[in-house]
């Protein structure tokens, strides 16, 4: 038994040995664009946590970034989905987080297409009018704007990562048993606003996977995250 029990150990090592040789390298290493992004997401939203709980908002932007990686994103991409937020919940500006990532050595043209990735994935800015009179309208805007993209934008893998990590997020406490009124109610808009906002993002998401592959498998994911939400 003994002997039988060593030559499993061993056949299982060369089989891991195998595996392990047969891996492939990843599409591209972490660089500094990465590190950067992810030290200033740190720092502007080290005291926030997400709605409704005392999860560090960090998480969000963490897996956001890794779905992106997952879905074939760029290091430029990856590093955009860990500051998607930063121009709308905090007082740095696009021209200043040009600035931080180039003065961290992030080359120019790495640092300005994160930035214009995060750009493209804001519907507003810090500081702007967020109540409820103006959140229909905003979201509409944006729904416009996302739909008239090209397919290939960069930001669209990154917007739609972010959707998707909340869509089943927010599942996640729909089948905890919390109804919609109880997620919803740290929200500028309650149940009707919000499934009006995933649909219309959804459509622009589905027009755009039509022209761009790479982004079915995660339209696929915010669509049946969204119709179990708010499917009675």
């Amino acid at each position: 038994m003994w002997h039988n029990c060593v030559a499993c150990v061993r056949n299982n090592g060369v089989a891991h040995s195998r595996q392990v040789k047969e891996k492939l390298p990843p599409r591209w290493r972490p660089g500094i664009a990465l590190h950067c992004a992810y030290l200033v997401a740190a720092r502007e939203f080290a005291d926030i946590s997400r709605k409704g709980g005392d999860i560090p908002y960090l998480s969000h932007l963490m897996a956001v970034s890794a779905l992106v990686m997952e879905h074939g994103g760029t290091e430029d991409q990856a590093a955009a989905a860990l500051l998607h937020d930063v121009l709308e919940d905090s007082p740095i500006s696009a021209n200043s987080l040009t600035w931080e990532l180039m003065a961290a050595e992030v080359p120019a043209e790495s640092a300005h297409n994160i930035v214009a990735i995060v750009q493209g994935t804001s519907d507003g800015v810090y500081g702007q009018e967020r109540s409820p009179a103006t959140w229909h309208e905003r979201k509409t805007k944006y729904h416009q704007h996302l739909a008239a993209k090209p397919s290939d934008d960069p930001s669209i893998l990154v917007s739609l990562a972010d959707k998707v990590h909340n869509a089943e997020s927010t599942l996640v406490q729909v089948r905890a048993g919390q109804t919609l009124d109880e997620i919803f109610a740290n929200f500028n808009f309650g149940r009707a606003g919000q499934e009006m906002n995933y649909r219309g993002l959804l459509a622009a998401f589905k027009k755009h996977s039509t022209q761009n592959p790479s982004l079915a498998r995660l339209v696929t994911r915010l669509e049946r995250a969204i119709e179990e939400i708010f499917t009675p």
